[in-house]
């Protein structure tokens, strides 16, 4: 059941959602400065009390494993970094922006945000073990590369849910299901979102491209690689649902090729080590995943 003017009735259903907080403006505006410093940073985030604690709740967490606790946001600042927590507060936000009304049906939100999480968490664990260095705040753009599985779902629920049943009972990839029910697919429609809310182009095209690398620009290709990567490292560990059941080698993917080419040593690395060794990152993922839908589960939700 192909719908008509997908694009054109998706966006008025984006429309409906609410407004990107006015913090989270002046959080990209700052971060574009050369010379924003923490103050500055802190300053913004502690005129939101609730978005405050959030945040600092987070950066306690076992994933960032701090030496002692942080109470304050302009030591959160100074000990997590101006970008690391900076995006933090987009993914407080942008929850919130996403979370369902009480009682409506929708997809499993845990499940969602679970492997989500995961995709942030892992990438930034496989830069820090493989020495890739990278500018780009990876953990908040795995942490909405697959939001526009929201926007398809909030738009017809009936319709997720075919693209669900059918990844299930024909083994297919969700994309392959979502072009043969609705026309289009989440990548895209992810895209349309953060264009839409104005995020870094980074944000937009990891969204847009996660499934089409070679679509991505040159000076964005890496990161979407990586979030791509970790992506199918996720869907592997059984963090959530990525999407996709079947097997694959991540040698043989066009992400670890375009990683590889810039990083030759990554082809020596025994790479099932460590998504083997990941387990130890169960806690962390858990932990973060938990706080993040602390509040904002629905009444009611199936897969």
């Amino acid at each position: 059941m192909l719908i008509t003017n997908f694009k054109e009735k998706v966006y008025n259903c984006i429309e409906f959602l609410p407004p990107i907080p006015d913090i989270m403006k002046e959080l990209n505006e700052l971060l574009q400065k050369k010379d924003c410093d923490l103050r500055d940073i802190s300053g913004v985030i502690e005129k939101d009390p609730s978005l405050s604690l959030n945040v600092l709740k987070i950066a306690n967490s076992a994933f960032y494993g701090l030496p002692y606790e942080v109470s304050s946001m302009e030591r959160a600042v100074a000990l997590i970094g101006l970008q690391e927590v900076a995006s933090l507060c987009m993914v407080c936000n942008i929850t919130d922006i996403l979370k369902p009304e009480p009682g409506v049906m929708t997809m499993d939100i845990k499940s969602f945000w679970e492997h989500s999480v995961a995709t942030g968490v892992i990438a930034k664990i496989f830069c820090k073990e493989f020495n890739i260095r990278t500018q780009e705040n990876l953990y908040l753009a795995g942490l909405i590369h697959d939001v526009g599985k929201i926007i398809i779902d909030r738009f017809s629920h009936i319709a997720y849910d075919g693209i669900i049943k059918a990844t299930h009972d024909e083994n297919i990839a969700l994309i392959e299901a979502e072009k043969r029910i609705i026309g289009e697919s989440h990548d895209r429609v992810g895209g349309w979102l953060i264009e839409k809310w104005e995020l870094p182009k980074v944000f937009f095209e990891v969204a847009a491209h996660h499934h089409s690398l070679m679509d991505a620009s040159d000076g964005n290709r890496r990161a979407v690689a990586i979030i791509s990567l970790s992506n199918h490292i996720a869907r592997i560990k059984g963090f959530g649902f990525g999407g996709d059941m079947r097997g694959i080698i991540l040698q043989e993917t066009d992400a670890f090729r375009i990683i590889n080419a810039e990083y030759p040593h990554l082809r020596d690395q025994d790479i099932a080590r460590f998504v083997m060794d990941l387990d130890r990152a169960d806690n962390e993922i858990a932990g973060l995943e938990r706080m993040m839908n602390a509040g904002s589960r629905p009444k009611t939700y199936r897969r």
